[in-house]
This record gives C-alpha cells, sequence and structure tokens, in this order.
C-alpha cells in the first residue's frame, strides 16, 4: 500500500522554493522526497500522479504556470490534508 501524500504539500514546496520550480524542477524535489512513484490527493480527488496534481491544481486556480514556472499563494492551500 502506497502513501498518498496531499496536493497543499506540494503547494508548500512551491511556495517556499528559493527559486520558482518548472514542472520538471519540482518532479526532481518530489522525487527526492516522496521516491520515484508517489500519489497525490486533493480535497476532491485522489490517486493523482505529480503531473495530474498539477494539471488539477491549475484548471482550479489553485497553481499557476506563468512562462514555464509555477507559483501558488498561501491563501490558495487549504488548512487540512
Amino acid at each position: 500500500m502506497y502513501q498518498s501524500i496531499h496536493g497543499h504539500e506540494i503547494m508548500e514546496i512551491i511556495l517556499t522554493a528559493g527559486l520558482p520550480h518548472s514542472r520538471r524542477t519540482l518532479g526532481q524535489v518530489v522525487s527526492e522526497r516522496y521516491g520515484d512513484n508517489p500519489r497525490f490527493h486533493t480535497c476532491s480527488a485522489q490517486d493523482m500522479t505529480l503531473d495530474e496534481l498539477l494539471t488539477f491544481l491549475i484548471s482550479r486556480g489553485k497553481v499557476a504556470e506563468i512562462d514555464g514556472y509555477l507559483q501558488t499563494a498561501r491563501e490558495q492551500i487549504c488548512g487540512h490534508g
């Protein structure tokens, strides 16, 4: 059985990065922290890959991808997980 990681943890990584992350560099950080094939969930979706999670968060306005770099804001991160 795998552990599912809440999407707000990924948003926190994006928010607190010293330099902005692209999808590729975020993927590297996520792999280092959670292993090669982590799965993710949010309050309303489950069993997603990192790419699926990012697509979901972008579609919900929780994350933006601008000029190839990911951005989010503290107020977009839910307080539970």
